[in-house]
């Protein structure tokens, strides 16, 4: 099987010009080429407003535990050796089957994941530890923040293969090992691993459109003329 974190350009590369786009353009693209349903959940949303995410997808699936079990628990931490066997930057995507009740994602998770590659988090339920996550500057999407914590009540079943979050426009959006995973205030989209380069050139063109029509509204030219010429911003 072909390694999901390779790509036409080196990681790195993607992760910076990724860094300077804004979500809405992002999803305008992705909708431009018949993909309208690759933003997850309205709420979900970063912990701290100037939090950006931009990396590959880590998917990882965890269920409810209401015993602890402990085959479930002890694997865990091997986790963290596939995450930094990938060689590039990550992004942890959790799928946490629906669960609401609990923490999925906080302080120690944050740690160890960043000492393993990991730039950033998109947890599809809770976390805590906020204000430590906020203070390091650790990039955070998730729908919610408890004190509550997982332990016998939430635990991680399988990674490295498809899960499914909650989606904006549709009950589900499948990410994959190597989707690209882009995140700011407005939200969450994400770009299918084949299509990562294609949607970052065609953002950065749009974007380039849309600041020379700006340019051009803000010097009080005719409206009607500005927008003739560029069609649909």
């Amino acid at each position: 099987m072909a390694n999901p974190y390779r790509y036409p350009l080196p990681v790195e590369e993607l992760i910076e010009r990724y860094r300077q786009l804004y979500s809405g353009a992002v999803y305008d693209v992705l909708d431009g080429f018949g993909l309208p349903h690759q933003a997850l959940a309205t709420d979900l949303k970063p912990v701290a407003q100037d939090m950006v995410i931009a990396a590959p997808a880590f998917p990882l699936k965890g269920v409810p535990d209401n015993v602890g079990k402990e085959e479930l628990r002890s694997r865990r931490i091997h986790m963290f050796n596939d995450m930094r066997a990938t060689g590039v930057p990550l992004v942890d995507v959790r799928d946490c089957s629906f669960d609401t009740q609990v923490a999925h994602y906080g302080e120690m998770n944050a740690v160890v994941g960043r000492a393993s590659g990991v730039v950033g988090a998109v947890v599809d339920g809770g976390c805590r530890d906020t204000g430590y996550l906020i203070r390091t500057g650790f990039p955070v999407f998730c729908r919610y923040q408890t004190p509550v914590e997982a332990f016998r009540r939430w635990s991680y079943l399988e990674w490295g293969g498809p899960v499914g979050l909650r989606g904006a426009l549709s009950s589900i959006v499948p990410v994959s090992p190597g989707d690209f995973v882009f995140g700011d205030l407005d939200g969450v989209v994400i770009v299918p691993r084949e299509l990562v380069v294609t949607v970052l050139e065609k953002t950065e063109d749009l974007i380039r459109q849309e600041n020379d029509a700006r340019r051009e509204f803000s010097s009080g030219e005719d409206p009607v003329a500005v927008y003739q010429r560029y069609g649909r911003l």
